[in-house]
Formats: structure tokens, C-alpha cells, sequence
């Protein structure tokens, strides 16, 4: 065999052979990979940098922590001893100073959801851990509105492939749409207040999210007020005899009748949006807090 004018022998032939290959191999890997984290990292970054045991654990037992916290939001016994009480609420803080959450609205979590799926992240999305915890599936409304992000995501479909399905970005931004419309409040929670550490969209039923109630019931702080506040254009009120749907939807009580119309706690709102949507004279708005930041959801929204 000839090479280059040079005489090989067979032996040789071979392993220049298996080199040429070998190279055109590593040359396709890297190509492959340069695609892959070139479009991961096109766009923000998650910042998820949870212990890969303790994302297993969490994503596994995620609706018994739930369970947990919910029976003891739930034992006024707790709550009338001082003691019981003092420990029950140092326990809570700790736990909220590692992970805790900020409410969205639905137009910052629809950027949010497209612009994590565009920078190349798993979205996925399964049966709420509180109505699990709570043994509470509905008939009538959604039951699968956690939505996962990144590893989280990946860790949840793989512990629970019959519960969790992955979504494209215009399928996630019609679900958050629907479950806008049915109501549900929607809260990203991240881990130690580390900007862009968001694991988790919780679309929340008022009526079955165990940290919204606790923190009604016991004034457990599970998630902070969203950067914005509902203002009513009192011109455009209907009146509450005539519609008064934004009172009965606040899960927050931040809606109250005013001289017939619906007036807004501002102290109160937080910046949900759900009365938005429902509000019949298009007399409700939001409007954006001065000074108001996200954290967990900063970088994925303007």
C-alpha cells in the first residue's frame, strides 16, 4: 500500500485507519456538543445547583413534605401553646431561608416558561405535590399544574414518568392561560434567594395550595408578594351588584366593596392578577411597584 509515496505496511494501514476514524469521531463530538451547550446556555442561565441526592429526594418526597407541613399549619394546639408555637415558627424560618417563592403574573410567567425553554431547558409538568398530599383530585379543574424546570424537570420525569410529561414552550404558555382562567395563582420558589435559582412553577388552587393556607392561617411567609398591584379604574367598575367576581376570586382578601364598586388593599395585593382576567368591565390592571424586583424568576423576565 502506498500513502503519500511512501510504502505501508499492513499493520501500519490499519492504525492510520483507526486514527483517521478515532479523529473524525472526537471531530463530530465536539461539534455535537459545542450545538448542545450552545444552545443550553443561549439565553439565561438556571441557577440549580442543589446536591444531585437532595434533588432526588425533594422531587421524590416533595408531597409528604407538603403533608407535613399542612398537619402542623392545621394543630391549633400548636398554635395556643407558646412554646410549641416559638419552635414551630423557628422551624418555619429556617426552612423559608432556604427555599421559598414570589408570586407571578401570567404574562411574566409565560416569558418566563418560554424563555427557559429557549434557552434549551426541560419543562415538564405533573400532578400538583399539594393535592397529592391533600389526596384532593379534582373532576372539574386542572390537577396537573406543577410545572418543572431544568434538572428538576428531568429528575421529576424520571421519578415519576406516569405523573410528569414534558412540554414544548407554546404548550406551557396555554396551560398557564388556562389555569389563569380557573383562578390559580402562579408562584416560581427557588433556594437561598440566589437570583435565576428557580426549580418550580407552582400554579396554585386557592383553595388546595398548603402554603398559601398556612401562610393565611399561621403567617408562615412561604413566598413574597410579586413586583406588582392591582388598581381599579373606578370610571370603568361595573359595580360590584353586577359583577363583583375580583372579591370572590382574591385569594389574598385584597378586594372589598367601596361605595358599590371594588376597591384594592394595595397593602394587601399580591399582584396575582386573577381578578384581572375575570373583571367584567375591563376596570382592573396591573401596575408595577416602584422599586420591585423578581429574584428566583429574575433573567427570564423583563
Amino acid at each position: 500500500m502506498f500513502e503519500g509515496g511512501i510504502t505501508l505496511t499492513e499493520p501500519t494501514a490499519s492504525r492510520l485507519e483507526e486514527a483517521r476514524r478515532l479523529a473524525s469521531l472526537c471531530a463530530a463530538a465536539t461539534c455535537i456538543s459545542g450545538s448542545m451547550i450552545a444552545h443550553v446556555g443561549h439565553g439565561a442561565t438556571l441557577e440549580q445547583n442543589m446536591p444531585r441526592f437532595l434533588m432526588r429526594l425533594g422531587s421524590r418526597y416533595e408531597h409528604l413534605i407538603m403533608r407535613t407541613i399542612n398537619f402542623l399549619a392545621n394543630r391549633e394546639f400548636i398554635y395556643r401553646n407558646p412554646t410549641l408555637k416559638r419552635i414551630t415558627d423557628w422551624i418555619s424560618d429556617k426552612v423559608m431561608s432556604v427555599t421559598n417563592g414570589e408570586v407571578l403574573c401570567l404574562a411574566e410567567a409565560q416569558e418566563m416558561v418560554a424563555s427557559i425553554a429557549g434557552s434549551g431547558y426541560t419543562i415538564a409538568t405533573g400532578t400538583c405535590p399539594c393535592r397529592r398530599a391533600r389526596n384532593n383530585i379534582s373532576d372539574e379543574v386542572p390537577n396537573n399544574t406543577d410545572m418543572v424546570f431544568g434538572d428538576w424537570a428531568d429528575t421529576y420525569l424520571e421519578n415519576y414518568p406516569g405523573l410528569y410529561a414534558r412540554l414544548d414552550a407554546r404548550q406551557a404558555t396555554e396551560l398557564l392561560e388556562d389555569f389563569d382562567r380557573h383562578g390559580f395563582i402562579h408562584q416560581v420558589y427557588g433556594f437561598r434567594g440566589k437570583e435565576g435559582a428557580a426549580y418550580v412553577m407552582c400554579n396554585c388552587d386557592p383553595s388546595v395550595c398548603i402554603p398559601l393556607l398556612a401562610q393565611k392561617a399561621r403567617g408562615l411567609q412561604a413566598f413574597r408578594k410579586g413586583r406588582s398591584v392591582a388598581v381599579v379604574a373606578m370610571d370603568s367598575c361595573v359595580g360590584v351588584a353586577e359583577c363583583g367576581v375580583c372579591i370572590a376570586r382574591c385569594p389574598f382578601d385584597a378586594r372589598s366593596e367601596a361605595g358599590g364598586k371594588s376597591a384594592v388593599d394595595a397593602e394587601t395585593c399580591f399582584g396575582c392578577g386573577v381578578c384581572v382576567v375575570s373583571c367584567k368591565g375591563r376596570a382592573t390592571s396591573l401596575e408595577r411597584k416602584q422599586g420591585a424586583r423578581l429574584v428566583y424568576a429574575r433573567g427570564f423576565v423583563e
